[in-house]
């Protein structure tokens, strides 16, 4: 009897985030009997669940290095990359981030354990059809887009989510080591733009008071 690991690779799904509908449409049989092949994967470690309804197949049998970025756009829907995550994209945070930080559109907070390490989502009261303003689509591997916060949008989320009131600039140079010729290359109108998506006073706050120490 052939393996769903095999119907998965003979499907051409090797490299596909597999969902339920998926596996449906790869496996013959009863309900009860896809899911015993599905479950028989599961234990084998052919098969990896990500989060309910979300599967991969293990590495070993993948042609293509997995994109994180992407699994979380799977993960969670109608999310981009923020926070720390974007920060550390673009060199911002000098620290390694192995939790993957995005922002979602709709619904709670909310965090996945997975084998390919953690995610969180947050949920930020934003502006009517603001949700998407400093957000940009990005493709490094063909068939894997995902969402990514600018790194301004990227920073006012994480005075959000973090509760950081407006100090100086020294405690994003020296408590977070942004770069301050990083500060700098912001262009003055994006400040405005990013201003519009926000409600949350101690954000807009933020926003203002590094705009005018940056002379923008």
């Amino acid at each position: 009897m052939t393996s769903l690991k095999d119907k998965i690779i003979e499907a051409d799904f090797a490299d596909h985030i597999l969902t339920d509908v998926d596996l449906n449409s790869i496996l013959d049989g009863t309900p009860a009997a896809r899911y015993g092949m599905a479950n028989k994967a599961l234990k084998k470690g052919e098969l990896i669940k990500i989060r309910r309804g979300l599967y991969l197949l293990a590495d070993k049998y993948r042609h293509k290095k997995l994109s994180k970025f992407f699994l979380a756009s799977r993960v969670s829907p109608h999310s981009y990359i923020s926070l720390e995550s974007a920060l550390s994209y673009y060199g911002w945070i000098p620290e390694r981030v192995t939790t993957v930080t995005s922002v979602l559109a709709l619904g709670r907070t909310k965090k996945f354990t997975t084998p390919y390490g953690e995610f969180v989502f947050y949920h930020l009261p934003v502006n009517e059809y603001e949700f998407l303003t400093g957000v940009n689509r990005i493709e490094e591997i063909k068939g894997e887009p995902f969402l990514l916060a600018s790194p301004l949008r990227a920073l006012a989320d994480y005075v959000y989510v973090k509760k950081i009131d407006w100090r100086s600039l020294d405690y994003l140079t020296n408590s977070l080591r942004i770069d301050i010729e990083q500060l700098m290359q912001i262009d003055s109108n994006h400040f405005y733009e990013i201003e519009k998506v926000y409600r949350a006073k101690r954000v807009l706050q933020f926003l203002v008071s590094l705009r005018k120490e940056l002379k923008k």
